[in-house]
């Protein structure tokens, strides 16, 4: 057997090995779909990422909480609109049926349905839509806020309370009494303003403390113009306003105080370390208070090891520096990195599952078809006809789809759509024909080495046939150029 012929031969046995690899895609992609196996590994993985891997399962509080926090995450309208599927009356009618079906399926096998009361999630789900649908879930920007709001207030009132004592100290007539208190009055009420524009979202946190300061300067020069230029009046009310004015005003000082009134996630994860009360004192909350409830409320939904994680990327986020909101949009995207880590993971494991469904499908359509690759090779070699016949269709194939990559349904269905063509004009040797049976071995009294044989070659066809579609091709259309490159006449130079 010479060289060109045992190249027809591996051409034949590639191309059967590309129709059949084209029925199993099929096959696997409708199996897929109605069992929503991506969509449902999707799901698995991200409770294994919220639990920290199988540390979770020994505990059914923990387990519990995992998958109630990946409910709340699917249901929020960033995932939940990921879930679309193509309208119209056949579409709809197609997808009702899927799901009718993967009931079922869970029914007969008694498997859980991951979805809870949905018959479906996403099958992809983009790291940025993940990290903003988990910061929402948690209302992390939204617990931020109130702690920095209630610490804003927190603050004015003591800054309020040293400015009215140093009023208080001070030795004034009683005429002029009455005059340093009005105009702590018209501070108080410029300050609750300011404090209000914050709680209201109508300016930014240094731009409150500015307004502040600048109230605060307003109500240190009135109050001059009034008080005496004594040791015990106006000289001191001056030096120890300036204290007071400097925590505002000093550059220092105002990066201390945005650090204190700017609370971080970091340090609001670690008061879970501790106990309430040192906790309630850490956030300078009272415990009675609807924020504090709502800090417990999310961190009482969150696994421990979900926490322990989010407190490391938290303070990867705060290294840079920044007010809370340049920090919040750092921990999003620490989250995004950490999804994408863990989703490429789970794309492994989703790939070694799908290959072992796939040489189980693929052995299961060697046996329907009797696809013994054996039995192939054998009727290829000897005959001539039908090795001339299926390189020629292989040709066609692989020159009508040159530019074609099988990388998505698409094109596998227009490979699938030429390979039908020529499968009506060839006969393979395949099927259960009486030619392609065992019963041309009993003549020899060896069925039982032809039966072993044959099952042999049904397991090679079936791990040929998970290899997929895409891998076949590509296959075919190397070797059907390495042949015709072969076949051309050495070009001649001229001297």
């Amino acid at each position: 057997m010479n060289l060109p012929v045992i190249i027809d031969i591996i051409i034949g046995l590639v191309f059967i090995y590309l129709t059949l690899s084209l029925l199993a895609s099929e096959i696997q992609e409708l199996i897929a779909t109605v069992w929503q196996w991506r969509a449902e590994h999707l799901k698995k993985s991200i409770e294994v990422l919220i639990s920290g891997g199988s540390e979770a399962a020994k505990d059914p509080l923990q387990l519990k909480r995992v998958g109630q926090l990946a409910h709340s995450i699917y249901a929020n309208p960033i995932i939940k609109d990921l879930n679309q599927g193509a309208k119209g009356l056949v579409s709809e009618g197609f997808r009702s049926v899927t799901h009718r079906m993967g009931d079922l399926y869970h029914g007969v096998t008694g498997t859980k349905n991951v979805f809870g009361n949905k018959s479906s999630g996403p099958s992809y789900i983009p790291a940025e839509c993940f990290s903003a649908s988990l910061l929402e879930t948690l209302k992390v920007s939204s617990l931020l806020s109130s702690i920095s709001k209630t610490r804003l207030e927190r603050f004015k009132d003591l800054q309020l309370a040293q400015i009215q004592q140093i009023g208080q100290n001070l030795s004034l007539p009683d005429a002029t009494k009455p005059i340093i208190e009005q105009e702590f009055r018209w501070l108080t009420a410029e300050f609750n303003r300011v404090v209000e524009d914050y709680q209201n979202n109508l300016a930014s946190l240094n731009n409150s403390l500015n307004r502040m300061s600048e109230k605060l300067g307003f109500y240190i020069k009135d109050s001059q113009v009034y008080l005496p230029e004594t040791e015990l009046g106006g000289r001191e009310f001056q030096r120890q306003m300036a204290f007071v004015k400097a925590r505002f005003d000093s550059r220092n000082e105002r990066v201390a105080l945005l650090g204190q009134l700017q609370p971080s996630f970091s340090n609001l994860l670690n008061t879970v370390k501790k106990s309430q009360e040192s906790a309630a004192e850490i956030m300078e909350l009272q415990e009675e208070s609807p924020i504090y409830q709502q800090i417990q409320e999310t961190l009482d939904s969150m696994p421990e090891s979900l926490k322990r994680s989010l407190y490391i990327l938290a303070q990867r986020a705060e290294k840079g520096g920044g007010d809370t909101q340049e920090q919040l949009q750092r921990f999003q995207k620490e989250i995004e990195i950490w999804f994408d880590q863990s989703m490429e993971r789970a794309s492994g494991v989703y790939k070694r599952n799908a290959r072992g469904v796939a040489i189980l499908l693929g052995t299961a359509i060697a046996v329907a078809a009797n696809a013994d690759t054996i039995h192939i090779i054998n009727r290829l070699s000897k005959d001539s006809m039908l090795r001339s016949t299926v390189n020629l269709y292989a040709e066609q194939l692989v020159e009508k789809n040159a530019k074609t990559k099988l990388d998505n349904l698409t094109s596998l269905r227009k490979v699938q759509k030429d390979v039908d063509i020529a499968l009506d004009e060839v006969a393979l040797p395949l099927g259960w024909s009486e030619q392609n049976s065992l019963k041309r071995d009993k003549q020899r009294n060896l069925l039982w080495p032809a039966l072993m044989e044959k099952l042999f070659g049904w397991i090679l066809s079936g791990v040929a046939i998970s290899m997929g579609a895409g891998f076949w091709f590509e296959a075919l259309n190397k070797i059907i150029n390495i042949r015709n490159a072969g076949k051309k006449p050495p070009s001649s130079t001229e001297s």
